[in-house]
């Protein structure tokens, strides 16, 4: 057993001979050169009990001076040289340990020397860093083990060790040094388990006085150096052709290797000469194509639509392989052959390109290589995946497999695989939808391709290997690295089997499986076996990936987020963890996560419920259901949560972090839980907002970006239940409408007081967020026209799932809103409303100045030529008049009613309501059977028993020129009422002349 002895020793870190080992106080023999201060000495000596005299070591330059700060009474310090100290220790009376303490200083800066003298007890006393020492299984040629001592001992290694663990170095063992330090040789182990073994250091003279240093070794190594899978071919393209390109990027520079230089472009002075036709050709090529590899360029040109031909070797004809629609989208694309062909010719005809060019960074073209370890492995394990073993596996297969593939059985077959890193090391992945397919059929935003994250990180050119199966014939499936919150990465293909590569910078891995319909399409098996290269862990689990529905619950988080490991991105350690729910999928960093108070008290799991629900109602509402709910659109929703700003793009929308240091944000950190986001409107309003910007693409034009939008953020805010809508008050579309008369697109834009031009005429960026516009628009009043539509078919129920037609008509080519013609568009939304309404919607559009010609350009994130003909009116008039039910004065409806001091968007009362027109009204059709009066006072009316009317009108030569839903109302100098009479409108549309 242990000796009773001195504890306080068991702390010293490290106890050297003299001169052995020196750590110092400046690391960077550079600094000296660059003139900052260096002052390095060894960190300890010992003096065995009779004391003596030991020279140390000084380099510094400054001038330095030393003292002793403990151990005065046996210690002296005396500076012999500039770069030497003196220090003497006299005889030790104690008979254990005594310790000193010396501090050297050049004012700039300070080093300690710690000193210990033995005494006359027998001591043996191996250093903290030494009792347990960790060992790679690949093993280590020079393990020191440290230790102190004042009597001969013997070195004692099991016998059981003795095959692996070997004395390197035999120092001298005679009890009058103080200190050594012993050095041993620890072979690789070739266990599949970890070892362990104890050496003893035990004294001569009493076989009682000892100590130990544990030695654990690591299991056998899951080095993939060995792992060399065969590599595809690539074709050698021997020349090639285009119709069509820039001078200096012909068809060449996409075959020379280099990518991101000099790319192939068509003519950048033009929109490309459609269909730019791309040859590429093999002479003397031999064998089969089995797929391409097209690699975009960032920016103009990346490939949409285009049809692919193949002329075989011998012959003169062309094949028509497919058509393909690559949709614009940028990174690299796989063509994938069903039926392999020997080459001569390859010819690409585009028939589209981003923004009217075609471009190519690089095209590639490959023979895939058959790997002849593949049969082997399914010997072994289940599928190609090595992810199960057979249950009749046999040790002698198991022995024949190369060695890492021998260790990954072992471990499987003694269930001694990491458990808990399963859960990310062996996945199956679903197929999900075509982003860009699915946003362009439904008029939205594009969604996420990350929908199946991995858990997997890596760091810069860390070779890893992959194991795949049941990927279909002629399916892409790839790999995705992300470096940050957002969706862009670098890719790499997968087939079934052995795959294995790099990444040049480090991230997340993706999983990419998309089909356009992925209904019916089979999981694939991924497996990110653990994998060393010597010593280093590549392909590791991260923990940063948190599933609603496989983890279920916020203890989970807890435990996940606790454990989310980092990768070095730019010098720096970065992590990011990935939420993954039912429809939407967050990335954030793990210290916002981590750190914020209020997920450290709520967790994730009602904020991940809650999104999911947003994603939910916002696509019934827009009839994306019809698709999403039977799985044939499913791809996810990403949420990112980059510092600044509240935003919408294609492949995600952005919740502003804040500042993660402070604990505090102001976008994720309240629109998250719904503990925080119903707190009050604003923070559930901002979502919808936000995903309604993804979603509105059917129903939007220039000049209402910022506003039709709002449908889906009223609506977000209806099916919560805690607030009222939004929005500017009728009073105030009067106001525009007609003080003076003015068009749609030009609501409170400013006017010559004198003479009503507007000014300016043509808007530039600058004007677009002047004069209270938003991207210049009355986006508080424009939204309440979708509000009212809603509000009278689907509210209250007139003709449920008119806003659905809407939806659904306006992805249709008849109506189409043409995004850069915004004028043709306001109209054709007009007639699309009318259509699915099956009403003639003339009085509507008209009090929300739809039919008043105008000509001007607006700046709405971007600058637009925004014409309405009196033409053009005409044409929507006659079309309005195909529909014989008239449709009753929805645009006085209202979901909110007045109340002073009613601030704060509150749920059914708001200062911007009304004192008539209430959905009730309309809902039950009430008649006017009181008689309404009014007195006037200037500009300002007063209305008395109008409580059944849903609006007040003033009409003049039987035109409407103001209207109003207050029972006090005051008509601004800009409308001429001179002469008018005002009406009570009833809820049918019938007008009742009120008596003055």
């Amino acid at each position: 057993m242990l000796l009773d002895k001195v504890k306080h020793i068991l702390c010293i870190s490290l106890i050297l001979l003299v001169g052995v080992t020196t750590l110092y106080a400046c690391k960077s023999d550079d600094k000296e050169l660059q003139g900052e201060s260096v002052l390095q000495v060894q960190k300890s000596i010992g003096f065995k009990k009779e004391g003596g005299e030991v020279a140390v070591p000084v380099k510094s330059n400054r001038e330095w001076n030393a003292s002793v700060t403990e151990g005065k009474e046996w210690l002296t310090a005396r500076k012999a040289s500039d770069t030497e100290l003196t220090v003497s220790a006299t005889s030790s009376p104690e008979k254990g340990v005594r310790e000193g303490n010396i501090t050297i200083t050049n004012n700039a800066l300070t080093a300690k020397l710690r000193v210990v003298q033995t005494g006359g007890d027998l001591i043996i006393e191996v250093a903290e860093e030494s009792r347990v020492i960790q060992v790679a299984g690949t093993g280590n040629d020079h393990i020191e083990v440290n230790l102190l001592s004042n009597t001969d001992y013997e070195v004692v290694i099991p016998e059981e060790a003795k095959d692996w663990i070997t004395e390197k170095e035999v120092p001298d063992t005679r009890a009058d040094l103080a200190s050594s330090t012993r050095i041993f040789s620890i072979a690789s182990n070739p266990l599949t388990t970890e070892r362990n073994a104890t050496i003893k250091f035990v004294s001569k003279e009493n076989t009682n006085i000892y100590d130990q240093s544990e030695i654990k070794q690591q299991k056998k190594s899951s080095d993939i150096s060995g792992v060399n899978p065969e590599k595809d071919i690539k074709l050698k393209v021997t020349g090639g052709y285009d119709t069509d390109h820039q001078p200096g990027q012909d068809i060449s520079k996409s075959y020379d290797g280099q990518f991101g230089g000099t790319c192939y472009h068509s003519t950048w002075s033009q929109s490309a000469k459609f269909p730019v036709t791309l040859e590429y050709q093999f002479d003397q090529n031999q064998l089969t194509l089995d797929y391409i590899l097209y690699h975009s360029r960032n920016g103009n040109g990346n490939f949409g639509a285009f049809e692919l031909y193949i002329k075989p070797q011998g012959s003169t004809d062309f094949i028509h392989i497919q058509d393909y629609d690559f949709k614009g989208a940028g990174g690299s694309h796989r063509i994938l052959l069903n039926d392999p062909v020997v080459p001569a010719a390859v010819q690409f005809k585009v028939k589209s390109g981003l923004n009217d060019f075609v471009s190519c960074d690089e095209m590639e073209f490959f023979h895939a290589a058959e790997n002849p370890l593949d049969e082997q492995l399914i010997t072994v394990f289940t599928d190609r995946s090595c992810s199960e073993l057979l249950p009749d596996a046999s040790d002698e297969a198991i022995n024949r497999l190369p060695a890492f593939f021998n260790v990954l059985a072992k471990s499987l077959q003694s269930n001694t695989y990491p458990e808990a890193e399963k859960r990310f090391r062996i996945q199956s992945y679903q197929a999900y939808s075509v982003s860009e397919y699915w946003g362009d059929k439904l008029r939205t935003n594009y969604y996420s391709p990350l929908c199946n994250p991995t858990g997997i990180i890596t760091n810069a050119g860390e070779e890893m290997v992959v194991l795949a199966d049941g990927i279909p014939q002629g399916e892409s499936i790839s790999l995705r690295c992300c470096s940050d919150l957002g969706p862009d990465g670098e890719e790499r293909f997968l087939k079934n089997g052995i795959n294995k590569f790099s990444f040049s910078r480090a991230g997340n891995l993706f999983v990419i499986y998309q089909k356009l319909d992925p209904r019916g399409m089979p999981a694939v098996k991924i497996h990110f076996p653990p994998q060393y290269v010597e010593t280093t862990e590549h392909a590791r689990v991260g923990f940063n990936v948190w599933d609603l529905t496989v983890d279920k619950t916020d203890d989970l988080f807890r435990e996940y987020i606790r454990k989310a490991k980092s990768v070095t991105l730019d010098g720096s350690d970065k992590c990011v963890f990935v939420l993954k729910g039912r429809k939407i999928l967050f990335t954030a960093l793990k210290d916002l996560l981590q750190n914020q108070d209020n997920f450290k008290q709520y967790g994730v799991v009602r904020g991940m419920e809650r999104w999911d629900n947003l994603i939910d109602w916002e696509q019934e509402l827009a009839a994306i259901d019809t698709y999403s709910n039977t799985g044939e659109f499913n791809s996810l929703m990403h949420v990112t949560t980059f510092t600044d700003g509240l935003y919408a793009t294609n492949y995600y929308i952005n919740m502003a972090a804040g500042d993660v240091s402070t604990k505090d944000g102001w976008g994720f950190k309240n629109n998250f839980d719904p503990r925080d986001m119903d707190k009050n409107q604003d923070n559930e309003w901002g979502p919808g907002h936000e995903l309604g910007h993804m979603h509105q693409g059917a129903i939007n034009w220039p000049s209402t970006t910022e506003s039709s939008n709002n449908l889906f953020s009223n609506y977000v805010v209806y099916k919560i239940n805690q607030w009222g809508s939004r929005g500017s008050s009728i009073g105030t579309l009067a106001t525009y409408r007609y003080a003076p008369p003015t068009p749609w697109s030009r609501f409170m834009h400013p006017r010559d007081p004198n003479t009503l031009a507007f000014t300016p005429q043509d808007m530039t960026s600058d004007d677009a967020n002047k004069y209270g516009l938003y991207q210049g628009e009355a986006s508080e009043m424009h939204m309440r026209l979708n509000q009212q539509l809603w509000t009278y078919f689907e509210r209250i129920g007139k003709k449920p799932n008119t806003i659905r037609k809407i939806f659904e008509q306006g992805r249709t080519p008849e109506f189409w809103l043409p995004f850069n013609d915004p004028g043709a568009a306001q109209l054709m939304y007009a007639r699309n409303v009318a259509k699915a309404a099956n009403m003639d919607m003339t009085e509507f559009f008209d009090a929300w100045g739809f039919f008043i010609p105008v000509s001007f350009k607006l700046y709405a994130y971007g600058s637009f030529s925004y014409t309405v003909t009196q033409d053009m009116i005409n044409q929507t008039l006659a079309y309005m008049k195909t529909f014989p039910t008239k449709c009753p004065p929805i645009e006085y409806i209202e979901d909110r009613r007045y109340q002073a001091g009613a601030g704060g968007n509150q749920k059914g009362i708001s200062e911007d309501g009304g004192d008539v027109g209430y959905f009730e009204t309309f809902q039950n059709n009430v008649k006017i059977t009181k008689t309404v009066s009014y007195t006037v006072s200037g500009r300002t009316y007063t209305v008395t028993n109008g409580e059944q009317a849903v609006a007040f009108e003033l009409i003049k030569d039987g035109k409407k020129v103001w209207f109003a839903n207050r029972f006090v109302f005051t008509v601004p100098a800009g409308a001429d009422i001179e002469g008018a009479e005002l009406y009570a409108v009833q809820a049918d549309g019938q007008r009742i002349k009120a008596n003055k």
